[in-house]
């Protein structure tokens, strides 16, 4: 962006009071829907092959999510060609929804595909900011990163079964490395301190949300209404309140992230991590919820996977409040911003 001298700063300014866009809004919400896809697919394979079908496909999709929000934090000014791009993702996440019915077996190269997309979409996404010279390694590092992931996606679908597990994973093992593989410029870059940390509050509130249209989904699994479709909506409900005062009031994990040097980037990179059992919890608790308001279906293993879902949203819990910001911090008052210049 020019300055009042009509030279171009060498990092994208930071906006004061900066808040999520509506097309971040909009794209929260298709991307969910490829969640609630995938999560409901689980509910009807609530198993152990079940449960690691999810967590591969959860963590493979978060991080997409997760590509697109550090992306806009630093970069995005609702230019036509970033709406252009954002488009292109959108429907690369409802082509891994359709596939994340079965994503490692008969829709895999729906699954595949989408994520390939979504990928070489990123990549292009920040080359498309190669104009900021202060950024330049950022977008050499993730653009590097985002392309070879995109080539490991679609190598993967055409590979058998065993070889394309293990394609996959390397792309998935890339983006849990990624916050490391960019922490050097971390601090040189920072991303907003206020617009990142609402953008994952926004994201918790929609799962938690995905939690409680579970619990409609259960009291609707029968007619008539049953027992075991109410226990499980109250506990469902009852859970969904409790993580929202957890994340919202206790851990206050929507907090300003303000990065200043390298412990407070090293912060941030765990309170983002945090985020995965968290949100992997969430996730797999609405599952949960429909699954054992089924007659009969409670058992040692469906017993043992739901407390699981509620031990990683704990752990995503307790990991959030070791790094949660000052209580002054936390919760700016309407109309107060932070500025990182």
């Amino acid at each position: 962006m020019p300055n009042e001298t009509g030279i171009r700063s060498a990092l994208p300014p930071q906006v004061e009071n900066r808040k999520a866009t509506w097309f971040e809004l909009f794209f929260d919400l298709v991307f969910v829907v490829s969640v609630a896809q995938l999560s409901g697919a689980y509910a009807h394979h609530y198993d152990l092959a079940g449960a690691a079908v999810f967590t591969g496909a959860f963590l493979a999709m978060w991080w997409c999510w997760l590509g697109h929000t550090f992306h806009a934090t630093r970069f995005d000014r609702e230019l036509p060609y970033q709406r252009m791009l954002g488009f292109l993702q959108i429907s690369a996440v409802a082509l891994v929804g359709y596939g994340a019915t079965a994503p490692f077996s008969d829709r895999a190269w729906a699954f595949g595909g989408g994520l390939a997309a979504f990928k070489l979409l990123l990549a292009v996404a920040y080359q498309s900011e190669r104009g900021w010279s202060g950024a330049a390694g950022l977008i050499r590092v993730y653009s590097g990163l985002y392309a070879a992931q995109a080539g490991l996606w679609a190598l993967g679908i055409v590979l058998p079964g065993p070889a394309r597990f293990v394609v996959w994973g390397v792309a998935l093992l890339l983006d849990l490395a990624s916050p490391w593989l960019v922490a050097r410029q971390t601090t040189t870059v920072p991303p907003h301190p206020t617009h990142l940390p609402e953008r994952f509050g926004l994201f918790t509130i929609i799962l938690l949300g995905e939690g409680m249209a579970s619990v409609v989904h259960a009291l609707d699994h029968g007619d008539p209404l049953h027992l075991s479709a109410v226990i499980a909506a109250c506990l469902g409900a009852g859970l969904s309140f409790l993580l929202w005062m957890a994340y919202f009031q206790h851990v206050r994990g929507h907090g300003e992230r303000r990065i200043e040097d390298a412990v407070t980037g090293r912060r941030m990179r765990l309170w983002a991590y945090g985020h995965v059992p968290l949100y992997l919890g969430v996730a797999s608790l609405a599952a949960g919820t429909v699954a054992l308001a089924t007659p009969g279906a409670l058992s040692s293993l469906t017993i043992g996977l739901y407390i699981g879902g509620l031990s990683l949203a704990g752990a995503g819990l307790v990991l959030l409040g070791r790094v949660r910001p000052p209580a002054s911090d936390a919760c700016p008052a309407p109309g107060v911003g932070s500025l990182t210049e």
